[in-house]
């Protein structure tokens, strides 16, 4: 049964000894989360037991702006009443990676589009556009871009009140280095909801999309992608063949209609479709010039 507190403890709180008892209690049980602070149920609130709940609201609560205290009713409370609240256990939260970035090779390349029968150039051009960053962060995990809207949606809007900066409307991106930061705050609340609300690596997937890319959950989706690029390679080209607009859009570079179905309603905001249609010019501009030169040097004598 869930343990309820009359009035608010921690900074600025009423602090009653029987609440203040009770809090105590509870942050017992999540002694992992609040190391190197050690609570003990004396019934008195002091400094150590205000910036444990702080820091269990920071670590635990997955709370930007952590006030360091407990109140009835509030979110830190409710939190405070799960027996166990375990960390994120994907590799990809793991501080330290082993990930093969080598680059792709036009024999690589070549397969997927023989597989979408599309040429090359079109599937270069839609990766040149969907990570311009880069395939791989600076601690070689895979480029993302955090979803809060997605994360709203897959846990019914639970945290949007609380969490508005991980759980709300589209945008409020931020920077490049807050994406992992803020995949992380959510995994803490709903691991396999936050995994799915991030586009990722080379052709941005998003992880909501596991299923469609080959693979049979969102864990494997997300550990296939931190292998390397032909991974994502794969994974893109197993994507697009799973769904007939996307597949008639690359093989015909329908890019207003790739980037409808790839991108979202909003891609003319972005510019998508213009973009993936000026890469791909400038591929292929590319290729010809390539081919035009191994032309000429064939038809000189040594």
């Amino acid at each position: 049964m869930a343990k309820k507190i009359s009035g608010s403890v921690g900074k600025g709180g009423k602090n009653d000894s029987k609440d203040v008892l009770v809090v105590q209690q509870l942050m017992s049980w999540h002694k992992g989360w609040v190391h190197p602070h050690v609570i003990k149920p004396t019934g008195k609130y002091d400094k150590i037991l205000g910036e444990a709940i702080a820091l269990f609201q920071k670590k635990a609560c997955s709370l930007s702006k952590p006030d360091g205290r407990v109140d009835p009713n509030g979110f830190t409370l409710s939190r405070l009443n799960i027996t166990r609240i375990p960390q994120p256990k994907h590799p990809i939260f793991n501080v330290c990676f082993n990930v093969n970035t080598s680059k792709l090779t036009d024999a690589d390349y070549s397969k997927v589009a023989t597989l979408l029968s599309c040429e090359i150039e079109a599937i270069k051009s839609v990766a040149e556009v969907e990570t311009k960053m880069g395939a791989w962060d600076s601690m070689g995990r895979p480029t993302i871009l955090f979803e809060r809207h997605y994360f709203r949606d897959l846990t019914l809007g639970k945290y949007t009140p609380t969490h508005p900066d991980i759980s709300g409307s589209p945008g409020g991106y931020g920077r490049f280095s807050q994406q992992y930061p803020k995949l992380y705050r959510a995994a803490v609340l709903n691991e396999k909801a936050a995994l799915k609300s991030a586009s990722w690596g080379s052709f941005q997937i998003m992880g909501k999309n596991y299923k469609q890319a080959g693979y049979a959950t969102i864990f494997d989706f997300v550990k296939g992608l931190m292998s390397g690029e032909k991974e994502n390679l794969d994974a893109f080209g197993t994507f697009i063949k799973n769904d007939k607009n996307l597949l008639d859009a690359i093989q015909n570079k329908k890019w207003k209609k790739f980037a409808r179905y790839y991108n979202g309603k909003g891609y003319a905001k972005n510019q998508y479709d213009t973009k993936m249609d000026s890469e791909y010019k400038k591929l292929k501009a590319i290729t010809a010039a390539k081919k035009s030169n191994n032309k000429s040097t064939l038809g000189v004598l040594p």
